[in-house]
């Protein structure tokens, strides 16, 4: 409790500015959905208003473990047919706005989507990658990119992949590492030492690990309920981890800082 009351009281005097990150499976299966939910929803547990972007187009799974029924989509507020407020229609008991993210095909105005997203402090994307690996123009252009694996050799080496791809499509030089369904701390620390190590030597980027979640059967009992394991198990372990990455994520470095008026300037990346 007391981690997130000094998170909430440095966040609220920190510069205003959405801050967009782009969660990323690196390959299927390995829990995207549950991070980037369960990361909003801990976010909001903190006092921040936030908007999760759902990119499944067909499943809209965020979407519906949220409990919301959105009037519109992301799109659709970004190209001015709709106000947030209006979009978000029925909300979830989180109270998180959950969107469809659209057909956005084009990367989004800077000034526009600053203006358009005013009032959220943080915008997280439940990310589908193309089927040539791509991210979409939106979750390209985010501050943060979170690669959630396993502790698996495939999952490591597709990881290592997805890293070398973003760092070459889109100059990101900083990477958080979310390992799910670990077994024990310290094999997740050694797996991510050895990933950060490799990144660094042969592709020159960052990989830090942001957290892990352990094997937490409520996880998937939850998912069993249609709903998102920190709203249905406070208590839950797996809840335990998502609140704490949720707690470091204003330490993260941006890839690029964006002012309010939407003026990018460059930093460190």
């Amino acid at each position: 409790m007391a981690t997130d009351q000094a998170e909430s009281l440095r966040r609220l005097l920190a510069p205003r500015v959405t801050r967009r990150i782009a969660v990323v499976g690196a390959e299927q299966g390995v829990g995207t959905t549950t991070v980037a939910l369960g990361l909003a929803n801990a976010l909001a547990m903190q006092g921040e208003r936030v908007l999760l972007a759902d990119e499944d187009m067909y499943g809209a799974r965020a979407m519906r473990l949220a409990g919301a029924a959105p009037a519109a989509t992301l799109a659709d507020v970004l190209d001015g047919r709709a106000a947030l407020a209006a979009a978000a229609g029925t909300r979830g008991a989180s109270g998180i706005a959950v969107l469809q993210a659209g057909p956005i095909t084009v990367r989004p105005d800077e000034r526009g989507l600053a203006a358009r997203l005013a009032d959220v402090r943080s915008m997280l994307i439940d990310t589908r990658r193309d089927v040539t690996g791509a991210l979409s123009p939106l979750a390209g252009m985010a501050h943060n990119f979170v690669i959630v694996m396993r502790p698996e050799a495939t999952s490591i080496t597709a990881a290592y992949a997805c890293i070398k791809r973003l760092h070459h499509e889109y100059a990101c030089r900083h990477f958080q590492l979310v390992v799910n369904l670990a077994a024990a701390e310290g094999t997740v620390t050694a797996l991510a030492r050895n990933l950060a190590r490799t990144a660094s030597q042969y592709l020159g980027v960052e990989a830090s690990l942001a957290g892990y979640l352990p094997m937490d059967p409520l996880v998937a009992r939850a998912l069993q309920l249609g709903r998102c394991v920190v709203e249905a198990y406070p208590a839950a372990a797996a809840t335990g981890a998502l609140r704490h990455i949720a707690s470091g994520i204003g330490a993260w470095p941006l890839r690029h800082e964006a002012s309010p008026l939407g003026m990018a300037s460059a930093v460190a990346a």
